[in-house]
Parts: structure tokens; C-alpha cells; sequence
């Protein structure tokens, strides 16, 4: 089992309205955001060094400039994770091989 200093642990965070949040805070993430000035706030996150993942209701990201999107999409540290209805597991997949460097579906 590998030590993980203090100064590499990176926290989840969750951005949405109301009911996409709570399932999040009752598992106990701290970091739980509102949509209010939704750009803004996704830009803050993305800028943060002690937030490792960044969880987003899909249809939320809709609304959001092209530079923001282009880079949500190349984010990996954050890694953005956007869940719906329609899960996009490959995409998920994805993210999470670049952000650990290792295939884990395997």
C-alpha cells in the first residue's frame, strides 16, 4: 500500500442544482457548488490545485462558452466528469486512463 502525502491528496468536487448535489453531499463531499454563475464558478474549480475531480450534470454544459468546454474536455487535473441519463462509460474511460496513465476496464 503506497503513502499518499498530505499535499497529494486532491478533493472531489460537484457543481449542479439542488438534487444532483445531494446525493453527493450525503456521501460526504465537501466541495458542493450551486449553479449559480455556473461559468465562472466551473472556471474557479478548474483553476484550483486541491481539486482532483470535478463532477457536472451534463445538460448543464450546454450553456457554457467554447473555450470553457474545449477546456473541460482537456482538463486533467481536474479530471471533469459529466454524468446523465445516457451514461458515456468509453468517455469516462477515457478521462480517467489519461488522468492515472493506466487502462483500468481491463
Amino acid at each position: 500500500m503506497t503513502d499518499i502525502d498530505e499535499e497529494d491528496k486532491r478533493k472531489i468536487a460537484v457543481i449542479g442544482d439542488s438534487d444532483f448535489r445531494l446525493g453527493f453531499k450525503l456521501a460526504g463531499v465537501q466541495e458542493i457548488f450551486d449553479r449559480e454563475n455556473y461559468e465562472e464558478k466551473i472556471q474557479e474549480i478548474l483553476d484550483r490545485e486541491d481539486i482532483g475531480i470535478l463532477v457536472v450534470k451534463e445538460e448543464d454544459l450546454g450553456n457554457l462558452s467554447k473555450r470553457v468546454h474545449n477546456e473541460i474536455d482537456s482538463s486533467v487535473n481536474p479530471v471533469v466528469v459529466s454524468l446523465s441519463e445516457k451514461a458515456e462509460s468509453e468517455r469516462l474511460q477515457e478521462k480517467i486512463k489519461k488522468a492515472i496513465g493506466a487502462d483500468i476496464t481491463g
